[in-house]
């Protein structure tokens, strides 16, 4: 009887134990879901921030002795930034820029590297509609869908293609640029945030349901799993 009981207040003991333990684990694991992205935000925000300030300043030191002050290379990285831009709309500016194109051109690997990163500044930022819709697209075989953007539309040997950009996860500013047939990119009702929350966080962020849609006469409408229009009882269910 003595043995039983013994038995029984250290299992008892025991599954105490478990409880506490599991507590703590969830504790911890709150506190470093909470902190995790603090901390990553922060860290890039002082990274990219100490990368602006010694962009310009160490260069301008090698002319004039200035003094070690916090924030002074991110002050005059934002200013010479405002004065070319300045300078670039005046008409002596563009005149400038012209003649710094037509030398630019006459080299070849630095016009290659000038040129592309042209033109994915005038993209990033002067282009608004870039981006702006989420599809999936058969990568990289057969069966297996991947989330792309579409980036641009092509015509090639009379056939109309998507430009379709491909993110890696969980680092989207890496990936595959596709040529896809029109026909062959699968719509959906995904937005570029959702998107991008699945791929940052590799796919644990989701939501439950994606449903394609499909663009007719100016009217998108949402299909089911069969590819057909949703019925009436579909759409209340969803």
């Amino acid at each position: 009887m003595i043995n039983k009981k013994l038995k029984h207040l250290f299992k008892i003991n025991l599954k105490e134990d478990d409880s506490k333990i599991k507590q703590i684990r969830d504790i911890f694991l709150t506190g470093l879901f909470v902190l995790v992205p603090i901390a990553i935000t922060f860290w890039v925000i002082f990274t990219v921030l100490a990368f602006v300030n010694n962009l310009i300043l160490p260069y301008i030191r090698y002319i004039i002795p200035i003094p070690n002050i916090p924030g002074l290379g991110i002050i005059i990285t934002l200013l010479l930034v405002f004065f070319v831009g300045l300078f670039a709309q005046n008409y002596f500016g563009k005149k400038a820029l012209e003649i710094w194109d037509m030398l630019v051109q006459r080299i070849p690997l630095v016009r290659s590297i000038y040129y592309a990163t042209k033109q994915t500044m005038e993209t990033l930022f002067t282009k608004r509609q870039q981006f702006s819709k989420t599809v999936l697209v058969e990568f990289p075989r057969k069966d297996v869908y991947s989330i792309g953007f579409i980036a641009n539309e092509v015509k090639i040997c009379e056939e109309e293609y998507f430009v379709v950009y491909v993110p890696t996860a969980p680092n989207p500013t890496s990936g595959y640029t596709l040529f896809v047939k029109k026909e062959e990119v699968i719509n959906t009702d995904l937005t570029v945030e959702e998107a991008t929350r699945i791929i940052l966080s590799g796919g644990l962020v989701i939501k439950k349901k994606i449903k394609f849609v499909q663009k007719d006469e100016g009217e998108i409408r949402a299909l089911n799993d069969k590819g057909e229009q949703y019925s009436q009882e579909e759409k209340q269910q969803s």
